[in-house]
């Protein structure tokens, strides 16, 4: 039988439907037998939460443990890139030959490193453009692919989905700019 080669974007796609039908699957199982999942590998703990861990395997494409990875990315004369776009950060990637995190991917690699490093240091969050943010907001992600959209990063003064300082519209591109009068606005 001949071997496709399929395009980054199939794979992302093939990936996450898989994704999808192996959890509505584990569910399914869960619900039947109302047992915890058995470990299927070492990355994944047989008591914790099973959504979370669905992407944990996908890890293994990295061949580096979580966010060293980024540190080999996101590097530039030894200083961490601050606000650094999704495209130069993918060329970057490209250059050493991997390939950005999808907003999937990312989630999963940092749940599995809250669950690992209970102390996140700065660096790490400055490699992986992650940084805590005041007012208890949990973290906010920069330069991360979402299969064509963008997070925004805060909200602003406006009504709608995107007004307030919690906001989290997908409805923008990774190239799109704005500034607006708010909360950490921009994009």
């Amino acid at each position: 039988m001949k071997k496709e080669n399929k395009t980054m974007k199939q794979q992302y796609k093939d990936g996450y439907l898989n994704g999808w039908t192996d959890a509505c699957q584990e569910i399914d199982k869960r619900n039947k037998m109302n047992k915890k999942p058995k470990a299927e590998n070492k990355d994944i703990d047989p008591n914790g939460d099973r959504w979370v861990k669905i992407n944990i395997p996908t890890l293994k494409k990295y061949g580096v443990k979580p966010f060293s990875i980024m540190e080999r990315k996101m590097r530039k004369n030894n200083e961490v890139w601050n606000n650094i776009s999704f495209y130069d950060a993918q060329k970057e990637a490209e250059k050493l030959g991997y390939r950005l995190p999808d907003i999937r991917e990312m989630l999963a690699i940092l749940e599995y490193y809250k669950q690992k490093n209970k102390n996140v240091s700065e660096n790490d969050k400055e490699f992986l453009g992650i940084e805590e943010l005041s007012y208890e907001e949990d973290v906010h992600y920069e330069w991360i692919e979402g299969a064509g959209c963008a997070f925004l990063r805060g909200g602003y003064w406006y009504d709608g989905a995107s007004a307030g300082a919690f906001t989290l519209p997908l409805n923008n591109t990774p190239g799109s700019t704005s500034r607006n009068f708010g909360f950490r606005c921009a994009r």
